[in-house]
C-alpha cells in the first residue's frame, strides 16, 4: 500500500471512532434514573364517592352510617323524596341505597339495575292499629274491608290484597292517619314502630306479623366494586354485635 493510501486509511478511521463516540453521548438513556424509578410522590387517584339519600334519622340508617364506615367507603348525601330516589337510583344517579327487603324494590327496570348485600338485620314486620282496636288478620284476604295507611311510593307485599287505601307521606304520617281513625292500619318493621313511639308517643300498638325480612344494602350494578366491601363491612359489625346494640340503643330514645 502507497504512503497516500496508508494515510488517508488512518484518517478515515479516526472519524469514524469520533462520529461514533459523539452519537452515543447524544443518544437518550434507556432507563430512567435510580431516584425517578422509586418516586413514589404522586398522590393516588381519589376514589369516587357514592351516592346516598339519607338522613341517618332511623335506627336502621344509624345503622347504615356505620356500615359505611367500617367499608371505609367516601359518600355524598342527597336529599330527595322517596318517589325521585327510586327513579334516581334506576338512573345510576344514587348508587348506594339502604335498607330494603328485594322486595320493596321490585320494579321491572329496579331488577334490571340493582344489586344487594348480604343481610345486615332481620326486619320484623307488624300490623299497627289505633290502641285497643286491633284486629285479627289471620290472612291478607282479611285486608280487602279495611282502610290500609300506605306510604306513598311504598310497596308492601300483600298489596293485590288491600281494599281503600290512605296515602301518607311518611311511615310516621301513616301512624298519624291510624292514630286519627282515618285508616284501620298500617305496617310498620317493630324497630322503627319503636323509634317512633319513643320519639312521638301515640295512641297506636302492634297486631299480627306480616312477615320477616332480610334488611340489606341496595348497590347500583354500576358500583358492584362496592359489594364486596360492604359485605365483609356487614359481617364485621354483626360478629362484634355492634349492628344488634345500635338497633336497640336508637330504638328506645
Amino acid at each position: 500500500m502507497s504512503f497516500l493510501a496508508r494515510h488517508y486509511a488512518g484518517k478515515i478511521r479516526m472519524f469514524v471512532g469520533i462520529s461514533f463516540g459523539a452519537l452515543c453521548l447524544m443518544m437518550p438513556a434507556v432507563n430512567p434514573p435510580l431516584a425517578a424509578q422509586n418516586d413514589t410522590s404522586a398522590p393516588p387517584t381519589p376514589e369516587m364517592p357514592a351516592i346516598i339519600a339519607t338522613a341517618f334519622s332511623t335506627p336502621l340508617d344509624k345503622v347504615w352510617q356505620e356500615i359505611l364506615k367500617e367499608a371505609a367507603i367516601p359518600y355524598e348525601i342527597i336529599d330527595v323524596q322517596e318517589g325521585r330516589r327510586r327513579r334516581m337510583f334506576v338512573d345510576g344517579e344514587i348508587t348506594l341505597e339502604c335498607c330494603f327487603a328485594p322486595e320493596w324494590r321490585n320494579r321491572k327496570d329496579e331488577q334490571l339495575t340493582q344489586l344487594f348485600s348480604d343481610a345486615l338485620h332481620i326486619s320484623e314486620v307488624r300490623y299497627v292499629f289505633k290502641k285497643g282496636e286491633t284486629i285479627p288478620i289471620p290472612s291478607p284476604t282479611h285486608l280487602k274491608d279495611l282502610r290500609f295507611a300506605v306510604v306513598r311510593d311504598f310497596s308492601y307485599i300483600f298489596e293485590p290484597y288491600f281494599g281503600e287505601t290512605i296515602v301518607a307521606n311518611s311511615p310516621a304520617d301513616a301512624m298519624r292517619l291510624v292514630e286519627v281513625g282515618r285508616a284501620h292500619l298500617t305496617e310498620a318493621a317493630k324497630v322503627l314502630f319503636n323509634f317512633e313511639m319513643a320519639k312521638n308517643p301515640r295512641n297506636l300498638e302492634l297486631g299480627d306479623i306480616v312477615d320477616y325480612k332480610p334488611i340489606r344494602v341496595r348497590v347500583h350494578v354500576s358500583r358492584a366494586d362496592l359489594l364486596p366491601r360492604l359485605n365483609a363491612a356487614i359481617a364485621s359489625l354483626k360478629k362484634s354485635g355492634r349492628i344488634r346494640q345500635l338497633l336497640y340503643e336508637f330504638s328506645r330514645q
